[in-house]
């Protein structure tokens, strides 16, 4: 365990030092600058390109004696359109590298065709497909009952509060916002979004529907609250048996910063029905506290975080807290970003059956080095690897681990970045769950990337 964790080390500070030999600084180029067109419309391009490559180990099975290793290099690509056609109205436009339509990424070496010639017909091929991230309309202004008021409709990335719950800002979704500031800092917004919309069947659709209200106090204290309603028709099942899944999430959250001492809090409470021959209720629940404190220039933190699990699914009631996130680093590198999780069995899991204590420092080094460092105890809510009864198997321990993170960032030039991030899992006996019964090993994961923005 020693000798994997210094490697893992050596590895995470040679590739993030080496970054200062990217220290041969360009003329630094000119601020982003707007396009004007006809009829003195505001248009901005933007863009982005992304290279990374990771290597990991032991992220699925947790046995050094089996071959769970790989390398891989991937990139993303990005460009966007933005036009402000008046001080009130703006529409976005984003493309977005990928091969389908849940991916980013393009895995180097990975096309569907070859279109080199001769004796050595590989490669040479076109890299991946475009697909829309976002296009939305906006329009705020006070021309809704005298009061600042907002639409926002099209495809847009979606998160509630900090994301516990809900957090689809990868890829986004179809909605509709509505809001209105009744008063100075106040803040009510309605939207509706369509997640699945009958393809199969002419009612098996998805649609959440929600009420946001936000308050500032200040600039350095809020409170905001919501509630989401996702009515899902056809949501699960075969044959002439289904099920329609009905859940309730409500949630409460507030932050304040005093000089630089920072605070906040999350609490989200869950309740609804699967409903077939047998109704399943659900019960789920998580919070979030965290404080934070800065002495330039390393701002230290502590976070405490929970989410429900269930102790039996086998009985009417689903007690997992339920995520619905996308296949982003919610928290730790490798438990939460790499494994398959506590409560879902699989990636970004979120809470789901999940508790941790973070204790993290984040320090500017130098003028362009930044280091982050964070040191997680990991548990499971309850003794069970999954929340359905037909993927939850019973387990023995609820020690997931300790997980050490770090993330090294060198900016190279304005807009240009290099950094190394990744995790060491010490790996608890939880695990023996995926091992059967064979003491689990550790895992780990380290990836290092360059972007450029333009």
């Amino acid at each position: 365990m020693k000798k994997y964790l210094a490697l893992f080390i050596g590895m995470l500070f040679v590739l993030g030092f080496a970054a200062t030999a990217f220290a041969i600084h360009a003329e630094i180029p000119s601020e982003t600058q707007a396009v004007v067109a006809k009829g003195a419309t505001q248009i901005t391009l933007g863009g982005e390109i992304r290279v990374r490559g990771e290597f990991r180990d032991n992220n699925s099975d947790f046995n050094n004696d089996k071959a769970d290793r790989g390398a891989a290099w991937e990139q993303r690509v990005r460009f966007s359109v933005e036009a402000k056609v008046t001080p009130n109205t703006i529409g976005m436009i984003q493309l977005e590298s990928g091969n389908s339509d849940t991916s980013d990424n393009v895995t180097w070496g990975t096309y569907e065709a070859n279109g080199a010639t001769g004796l050595y017909k590989v490669g040479n091929a076109k890299h991946g497909d475009v697909r829309i991230l976002q296009a939305w309309i906006q329009h705020s202004g006070s021309g809704l009952l005298g009061v600042p008021a907002l639409l926002k409709i099209g495809h847009m990335p979606i998160k509630l509060g900090w994301g516990l719950f809900l957090d689809h800002t990868k890829f986004g979704d179809d909605a509709l916002l509505l809001g209105v500031d009744p008063i100075k800092n106040m803040h009510i917004i309605a939207h509706t979004i369509k997640f699945k919309e009958g393809v199969v069947y002419s009612n098996d659709d998805a649609t959440a529907y929600g009420l946001i209200f936000a308050y500032d106090f200040d600039k350095n204290t809020n409170f905001s609250a919501d509630v989401t309603y996702v009515d899902h028709q056809k949501f699960a099942g075969t044959g002439p048996i289904w099920s329609d899944l009905h859940l309730y999430n409500f949630g409460f959250r507030g932050a304040a910063t005093v000089a630089n001492f920072g605070i906040k809090a999350d609490v989200e409470i869950q309740t609804g029905k699967v409903k077939n021959a047998t109704d399943i209720d659900l019960s789920g629940w998580a919070v979030m506290a965290g404080i934070s404190y800065k002495i330039a220039p390393v701002k230290l933190s502590a976070d405490f975080a929970m989410g429900s699990g269930d102790d039996n699914p086998n009985d009417t009631k689903v007690k997992t807290f339920i995520t619905t996130l996308g296949k982003n680093q919610n928290y730790t590198y490798v438990y939460e970003y790499r494994t398959a999780t506590a409560g879902t069995r699989d990636v970004s899991g979120g809470l789901a059956n999940t508790m941790y204590v973070k204790i993290g420092a984040n320090a500017d080094l130098a003028k362009d080095l930044n280091a982050d460092l964070n040191l997680y105890y990991l548990r499971a809510s309850k003794k069970m690897y999954g929340a359905l009864p037909t993927t939850a198997t019973a387990t023995d321990s609820k020690n997931i681990g300790i997980e050490v993170d770090a993330k090294i960032t060198y900016t190279i030039d304005k807009n240009l970045q290099y950094w190394v991030e990744g995790g060491y899992l010490f790996a608890g006996n939880y695990w023996k769950v995926v091992t059967a019964g064979k003491n689990p090993d550790d895992a780990y994961a380290i990836r290092h990337g360059i972007q450029l923005n333009f």
